[in-house]
C-alpha cells in the first residue's frame, strides 16, 4: 500500500507519522517551500488532539511535544472577562479526558509542525501544489501544478479549506466565508516574567476573551509560555530534531472596533501593521491598564490577518480510494478550539483503519469507509456547534455580556 497525502499541514504530517509507525509507505505533497507562512501563533490542544499525537508520533517526539507545550495554567478553561478583567463566565475546554502531570494545553504552531515534520524529509515534497486527481485501473494519480503527478493506492486530501482534492471529488461543495474579520487579526506581545507576574489567573487561563459590549470590541488572549524552551528540549529528547527557539508570548486576536476595515491577507503593505496596531490601541483605550499594556507592547512585525472560512457538513458519499481529512472536509470556526484537534484525530483514526487494512483485517475501501463514518460522527456536531458563534464562543459569555448591557 502506498498513500499519497496532499497537504503538509498538521493533519497531513500527523498522518504521515502514523503511517510510518504502522509500516505503511506514504508521500506528502506540500505547497509551501518552507514553514514560514503565518497561520496563527499558538494552537489550543485538548485530549482528542493530544491522544492522536500519542498514537501517531514516536515516543520521543511525543515527549518533545509535551515539554514544548505551554505550562499548565492555574485555570484550565476558557474565561470571558469584561474590559476591566472581571470574570463574566467560564467554560471547560471541549474534548476527551485530559489529566496527568503534563496535560495538553497549547503549543506554538510552528513548533508543533516542526515536530510533526521531523524525520520525514525523504517523504515530503515541498513546493508541490495539488490541483486534482485521476483514477486508473484501481490506482489514483495526484496531479500537481507543475505538470507532474504521483501514483498511489490511496489519496488523502489534507489540503485545507480550499482543497483541490475536495473540489475534484465533490465539485458541488463550496467553502463559506464566515464574514468574521475582527477576530482574524493576529498579533504577539511579549510575556516576560515581569509581565507575567502582573497578570491575574483570569488573564492567564487556558484561553481568555475580553469583551466591551458598549463599543463592541472583543480581544482574545492566549498565553504561550512553554514548559521548556523548544530548542533546548529537542537537544535533550531528540537530538536529531531542530526546533526554532521562541520567547514566551501572549497571542492576541481581535481588539478592534466593529466596522474597521482589515485588508485581505494578500493586500497588506509595509504600513498596514502600524495602521492595524493604531486601530487596536484606539479600540482598547478604555480597557484595564494591564490589558491595555499587552496591546501597547505588540510586536508590529507579528501582526497579520486571516479570514475565517467554514464548510457545512457534507452528506455521506461513496467511499473510494480518495478521501479527505482536516479542514478539507470539516473547516470550522475557531470558537471551540477544536479545528486542529479534530484534524489530528482524523489522522489517528485513518492510521488505525489503514493499519488494519495492511494486516488484512479490512479491505482498503472498507478501511476508508470506516474512517469516514467515524470522522463524520465526531466532526459534524463540532462543526455545527462552532458555527453557533455568539451562543458558543466563550461558553456564551459574550452573548451574556451583550444582553446585560443592552438597553431594555
Amino acid at each position: 500500500m502506498h498513500v499519497l497525502i496532499a497537504g503538509g499541514g498538521l493533519a497531513g504530517l500527523c498522518l504521515a507519522q502514523g503511517l510510518n509507525r504502522a509500516g505503511i509507505s506514504c508521500a506528502v505533497f506540500e505547497r509551501d517551500p518552507d514553514m514560514h507562512r503565518k497561520q496563527g501563533y499558538r494552537i489550543t490542544m485538548n485530549g482528542d488532539g493530544g491522544n492522536a499525537l500519542q498514537a501517531c508520533l514516536p515516543d520521543d517526539l511525543f515527549e518533545l511535544y509535551l515539554d514544548a507545550s505551554r505550562n499548565t495554567p492555574a485555570r484550565r478553561m476558557s474565561v470571558v472577562v469584561d474590559s476591566q478583567g472581571n470574570e463574566l463566565s467560564t467554560a471547560p475546554h471541549f474534548g476527551a479526558p485530559n489529566e496527568g502531570p503534563k496535560p495538553h494545553t497549547a503549543i506554538h504552531r510552528r513548533t508543533l509542525r516542526q515536530i510533526l515534520a521531523a524525520r520525514l524529509d525523504d517523504q515530503i515534497k515541498r513546493g508541490a501544489t495539488a490541483v486534482g486527481f485521476e483514477r486508473d485501473a484501481g490506482k489514483v494519480r495526484l496531479l500537481l501544478d507543475d505538470g507532474t503527478s504521483a501514483e498511489g493506492d490511496l489519496l488523502v486530501g489534507a489540503d485545507g479549506a480550499f482543497s483541490a482534492i475536495r473540489r475534484t471529488l465533490m465539485p458541488d461543495v463550496h467553502v463559506i466565508d464566515t464574514g468574521v474579520r475582527g477576530l482574524g487579526l493576529f498579533a504577539r506581545t511579549p510575556l516576560t516574567p515581569e509581565i507575567h507576574a502582573t497578570l491575574s489567573d483570569n488573564l492567564l487561563a487556558g484561553f481568555v476573551i475580553a469583551v466591551d459590549p458598549p463599543t463592541g470590541v472583543t480581544l482574545a488572549m492566549g498565553a504561550m509560555d512553554p514548559r521548556r524552551a523548544p530548542d533546548a528540549a529537542a537537544r535533550e529528547l531528540a537530538p536529531d530534531v531542530q526546533l526554532d527557539a521562541h520567547e514566551p508570548y501572549m497571542m492576541l486576536t481581535g481588539g478592534i472596533k466593529p466596522g474597521t476595515q482589515i485588508p485581505a491577507p494578500d493586500e497588506w503593505t509595509d504600513d498596514t501593521p502600524r495602521q492595524m496596531h493604531e486601530h487596536m490601541l484606539d479600540a482598547t483605550a478604555g480597557f484595564a491598564p494591564v490589558i491595555r499594556g499587552l496591546v501597547e507592547r505588540i510586536d508590529r512585525d507579528s501582526l497579520f490577518s486571516a479570514h475565517f472560512m467554514r464548510l457545512d457538513p457534507t452528506p455521506p458519499w461513496e467511499p473510494s480510494n480518495v478521501t479527505l481529512m482536516g479542514d478539507a472536509i470539516h473547516a470550522m470556526l475557531p470558537t471551540m478550539g477544536m479545528g486542529g484537534n479534530t484534524s489530528l484525530r482524523d489522522a489517528a483514526v485513518l492510521t488505525e483503519k489503514l493499519a488494519a487494512a495492511k494486516r488484512g483485517d479490512l479491505e482498503l475501501i472498507e478501511a476508508v469507509a470506516g474512517y469516514e463514518d467515524e470522522m463524520r460522527e465526531f466532526a459534524y456536531p463540532v462543526m455545527e456547534m462552532s458555527a453557533d458563534h455568539d451562543g458558543r464562543f466563550g461558553g456564551g459569555g459574550i452573548k451574556k455580556a451583550r444582553e446585560e448591557q443592552s438597553p431594555a
